[in-house]
């Protein structure tokens, strides 16, 4: 059988390593009592003397925008699933930093982490919505985004302490993001993909610019499904007018309560929730045992394939692998119906917190 391996933190070193199996623990024992999306953190981006993007007659400020549009998912959110628990990382107009925003997010156990901003760029013709998920595409576009939001750190004390010697403005450091793509990954490709699909369909920015990969430092020691989520352009003068009116932040906040909702249910039966998949490539091979219709667990994926003796499966020796949309995708159990692979999937977690119940042709 294949087996996979994870040299996450190779340059950001074993204190990085070290902090991140520490967390993950935290995060499987959050969930050993049950499977269910119980806890979400929303983070209004910004704030206090951080004002993010302002718009050329300095009347419209990011930090409203982000604060804005987080008290009101959340408030959806409380009314209609009170048994989910919701925190803020702010519910002011407050200052909080990067890394403690994570933070907060690891503390309270969260099953999802949604970051809320707003975009901006030199162009005034860039427009439109995007999700991004940790990742290490660093294409320009991306990387102006990176540098936007990762250049906050530059107003915190002692950042260079904090975040080890990151320099927002130089490429070099972002080696330091050079992690392994695991079961959090795909699940917030998929939160992500709910999210743009719900922007396009329903939101009053129609332009969507897609789901994306970048090194982003609010994400970074997050261990749950996280993404940042970017409504618009206040550079744009079209996009900057929707924003600014209170109807269509509404419209922007219920498009992202309804991915929530797809999400959750996707996440509470133990299915991962997804929209249409995309082209595959042509598939390289890869020994999968033969086998009929039936459910199986995944408990992560990789852009890469992975080693033998992997450290990332956790002493897991019997297990599938499969190249399906450009990730190797790792999976254990052969379950006949899903209700079986439900039972199973408390105990997995408690390996791999990340997990959930795939149905495989």
């Amino acid at each position: 059988m294949p087996s996979c391996s994870n040299t996450a933190f190779r340059v950001a070193g074993t204190l990085f390593l070290a902090l991140i199996f520490v967390l993950t623990a935290l995060s499987a024992s959050a969930q050993d009592g049950g499977v269910r999306l119980k806890t979400v953190v929303i983070d209004a981006g910004h704030g206090g003397h951080d004002p993010g993007a302002i718009s050329k007659s300095s009347k419209l400020s990011e930090k409203q925008i982000n604060l804005d549009l987080a008290l009101r998912l959340g408030a959806r959110i409380e009314k209609e699933f009170p048994d989910v628990k919701v925190v803020y990382t702010r519910k002011t107009d407050k200052f909080v930093e990067l890394a403690e925003r994570g933070n907060i997010a690891n503390r309270n156990h969260a099953d999802l982490f949604i970051s809320i901003h707003v975009n901006s760029a030199k162009s005034t013709a860039a427009s439109g919505t995007e999700t991004f998920v940790m990742g290490t595409d660093k294409s320009q576009s991306n990387m102006e985004v990176c540098k936007r939001e990762n250049s906050v750190i530059l107003l915190e004390d002692n950042y260079t302490t904090t975040y080890e010697g990151f320099d927002p403005d130089n490429p070099e450091s972002y080696i330091i993001f050079n992690l392994m793509q695991n079961a959090h990954f795909e699940q917030s490709i998929a939160f992500a993909s709910l999210v743009q699909e719900q922007f396009v369909k329903n939101g009053p920015i129609k332009k969507s610019r897609g789901v994306r990969q970048a090194p982003l430092m609010v994400l970074w020691r997050t261990t749950m499904p996280s993404v940042l989520v970017e409504v618009g352009f206040l550079s744009n003068s079209s996009d900057r007018t929707v924003m600014n009116q209170s109807a269509n932040r509404q419209k922007i906040a219920d498009d992202l309560f309804r991915a929530f909702s797809a999400f959750k249910k996707g996440y509470d039966s133990g299915v991962s929730a997804t929209v249409a998949p995309a082209p595959e490539p042509e598939k390289p091979k890869v020994d999968t045992p033969a086998a009929g219709p039936h459910f199986e667990i995944q408990i992560l994926a990789s852009s890469k394939k992975l080693k033998d003796g992997s450290s990332e499966l956790k002493g897991e020796k019997q297990y599938s692998c499969r190249f399906i949309n450009g990730m190797y995708k790792y999976s254990v159990g052969n379950f006949a119906t899903k209700e079986e692979a439900n039972r199973r999937l408390p105990e997995v977690r408690k390996k791999f917190p990340g997990a959930f119940v795939i149905a495989v042709d």
